[in-house]
């Protein structure tokens, strides 16, 4: 669904509620997935900003390829609470044993920018 309404972004400087989008775009999916949300209404709507990686929409861990004893930590956007506790502990491995031993998250190294390796996340909807 991501990448249909991408061309349909607002412009980032109006940070008026877009309530057609939703209604026309967005709820139609969320009723279909999850049936119970056709009887909810929406009561409330906020704009605002979210700061992500414009690269590919994920996170950065690891080592950063040209400055010794600097570690990425960060692009997670509204993930970040929740993915907290396995890159804390990827990022102590990295550190401490010189590679990712319990989650392997080599998919979100700095390098992949330089290399073009796009991280697609499956699960937007």
């Amino acid at each position: 669904m991501w990448q249909h309404f991408q061309e349909e972004e607002p412009d980032p400087g109006n940070l008026e509620v877009d309530h057609d989008f939703f209604q026309d775009k967005v709820w139609p999916h969320l009723a279909h997935r999850v049936p119970a949300f056709q009887s909810l209404k929406v009561r409330s709507a906020w704009a605002g900003y979210y700061d992500y990686n414009t690269f590919d929409q994920n996170g950065v861990v690891g080592p950063h390829p040209l400055v010794v004893n600097m570690y990425f930590a960060t692009g997670f956007s509204g993930h970040g609470l929740q993915q907290a506790p396995a890159v804390g502990r990827a990022v102590a491995e990295m550190v401490l044993e010189g590679q990712f031993q319990t989650i392997n998250l080599s998919s979100l190294l700095f390098s992949r920018f330089y290399l073009g390796e796009k991280v697609e996340e499956r699960n937007i909807i």
